[in-house]
């Protein structure tokens, strides 16, 4: 029963990674239909800067300039290249991604190197806590809350402003929402750089759990894809449960 309850909270917090990546991939899947395989680069580069900040400027502020970083990375992508895309054969975007996400792996293998780091949870993480019926990591309760602080932060902007009553119009019909006046492409970028942010937060936090390595945005993809699809595309609480289930069935 220990070994179970282990494994489960385990899968939850996995889940909870998870669906931070996959809110960031059905987001942009769903305003601009592009299947966007550099998703799972943007996740490992939040870790690398984060690894290669923390010991300049700490956790907490790696925490914020990471994946700032990676939005810029993403909007440059998205302005410069990805853009091109829109209205056009899925099947291009899908293409152009998975090269920019090969070609982006290798920069990473010609900037920190081949081989992986191991990432030191922070000080105040570090050990393991009584919960009274099992003992866990300090580290991986605390990735949990802010796995959950950062869903509800999206979920309130996402229903609670008007900018994201926006973006959810234009998950669902992008062109009505270019017909009411609103800048498309503009709004196209903006989400394109949050859910990059989000792939950012993601890979910082999950890098003291995972060794930081080049391939690594190759293994949080497919699961990612899974999620966007088993919750449903452009549903948030379909990909936040389907994010748990995912973890949980690995874990288990």
């Amino acid at each position: 029963m220990t070994e179970l309850l282990s494994f489960t909270m385990n899968g939850l917090v996995l889940g909870l990674i998870f669906a931070v990546v996959a809110l960031g991939f059905t987001l942009i899947l769903g305003v601009m239909q592009v299947i966007n395989f550099t998703h799972g680069i943007l996740f490992a580069l939040g870790a690398y800067f984060a690894f290669s900040m923390q010991k300049y400027v700490g956790f907490w502020l790696a925490l914020i300039l990471a994946p700032i970083l990676v939005g810029l990375v993403g909007l440059i992508l998205e302005r410069v290249v990805i853009h091109r895309t829109y209205a056009g054969n899925p099947l291009f975007g899908l293409l152009l991604t998975f090269g920019l996400a090969t070609a982006l792996e290798e920069v990473i293998r010609m900037v920190w190197g081949k081989t992986g780091f191991s990432v030191a949870a922070p000080r105040f993480a570090a050990g393991s806590l009584d919960l009274g019926f099992m003992i866990y990591s300090r580290y991986r309760l605390l990735l949990a809350v802010l796995a959950i602080a950062i869903i509800l932060l999206v979920w309130l902007f996402l229903e609670k402003t008007p900018y994201g009553a926006i973006i959810k119009a234009g998950a669902s019909d992008a062109e009505m929402v270019m017909a009411l006046g609103k800048n498309l492409p503009r709004m196209r970028s903006f989400v394109f750089v949050v859910g990059s942010i989000l792939a950012g937060v993601a890979g910082v936090i999950a890098a003291p759990i995972w060794s930081v390595r080049p391939t690594m945005g190759t293994a949080i993809l497919m699961p990612a894809m899974i999620i966007v699809v088993l919750g449903g595309i452009g549903s948030f609480w379909g990909s936040v449960l389907a994010g748990l289930i995912v973890g949980l069935s690995t874990s288990i």
